[in-house]
C-alpha cells in the first residue's frame, strides 16, 4: 500500500530549504515553500508545488497558502533567530501534526523547543559531525541511520569465516551483535530463515549499532586487505 502524499512546509529557501525541497518533491510529496526573498522563491517555483514570497512571521499570509493545511512544516530560517522562533510559534498554533525548526546555536535550541518545536536540527553541526565520521570510518557512507534510535542499516560482503554456514550456526545476532534483514544474491533479494546458508557472493543487509557494526565493519575491512595483499 502506498503511503500518503504529505503536504509539506518549508519556511526558508535557503541552501538547506532548497536542498529540503528539491529532495522531497522527487520523493512526490505536496510542498509548499516561502521566503521574503523573491529571488529564492523564483529559484524553486518550478520545482515544488507552490512557491511563495511572503513574511514568515505574517500569521494571516501563511494561512493563505494553506500552512493550516500542513502535515509537516520545516522552519530553515538560519541567520535571523527572531524570525525563526516567531514564525516557530504562529506555525505551533496551526496544530501541524510535526513542526521542526533549524537551530543556530544551543539556546536558540532550547527556545525553540519551548515554544513548541517538536523536533530540533543542526544541519551544519550534524553534517560536519557526518563527514567526520565517514573519515575516519569510511563504512558509515554506505549506511543509514534508522529513524528513532541509534541503529544503522547498510550492506555487507560476508566474512570468510562465515561462508557455507547458516545464520543459525553462526549464532549469527548473537555473535556479531547485528541482525540480518535481507539476502541479496546475485541481484535477488529475499527474506533469509535461520537455516540460510552464507555463500560467497551474498549481500546481506545488516542493521546494528554504530559501535557493534564497527567491529564487524573493520574486521571484513581487514580481511579484505589482506586477501589484495595476497595474505
Amino acid at each position: 500500500m502506498a503511503e500518503k502524499r504529505k503536504m509539506v512546509l518549508v519556511v526558508g529557501l535557503g541552501r538547506f530549504g532548497l536542498s529540503l525541497c528539491e529532495k522531497l518533491a522527487a520523493m512526490g510529496q505536496y510542498v509548499v515553500g516561502v521566503d521574503a526573498d523573491p529571488a529564492k522563491v523564483e529559484v524553486v517555483a518550478d520545482i515544488i508545488a507552490l512557491a511563495a514570497q511572503l513574511d514568515a512571521t505574517d500569521e494571516d499570509a501563511l494561512i493563505k497558502v494553506g500552512a493550516k493545511e500542513a502535515d509537516i512544516a520545516v522552519v530553515t530560517i538560519g541567520e535571523n533567530i527572531e524570525a525563526s522562533i516567531l514564525a516557530t510559534t504562529i506555525i505551533k498554533g496551526f496544530n501541524i501534526p510535526l513542526v521542526v525548526a533549524r537551530a543556530q546555536t544551543a539556546l536558540h535550541a532550547r527556545v525553540l523547543s519551548r515554544v513548541g518545536a517538536h523536533r530540533v536540527i543542526f544541519p551544519e553541526r550534524d553534517m560536519g559531525q557526518k563527514v567526520a565520521e565517514q573519515f575516519v570510518h569510511p563504512w558509515l557512507s554506505s549506511f543509514s541511520q534508522l529513524p528513532g534510535g541509534d541503529y544503522l542499516v547498510g550492506e555487507v560482503m560476508p566474512l570468510r569465516e562465515m561462508l557455507g554456514k547458516s545464520l543459525a550456526e553462526l549464532d549469527f545476532r548473537k555473535k556479531y551483535n547485528a541482525m540480518v534483514l535481507l539476502f541479496d544474491r546475485k541481484g535477488s533479494r529475499f527474506l533469509p530463515s535461520a537455516d540460510t546458508v552464507i555463500n560467497k557472493d551474498d549481500l546481506l543487509l545488516i542493521a546494528g549499532k554504530k559501535n557493534d557494526l564497527d567491529k564487524l565493519l573493520l574486521a571484513i575491512e581487514e580481511e579484505r586487505e589482506r586477501e589484495g595483499n595476497g595474505a
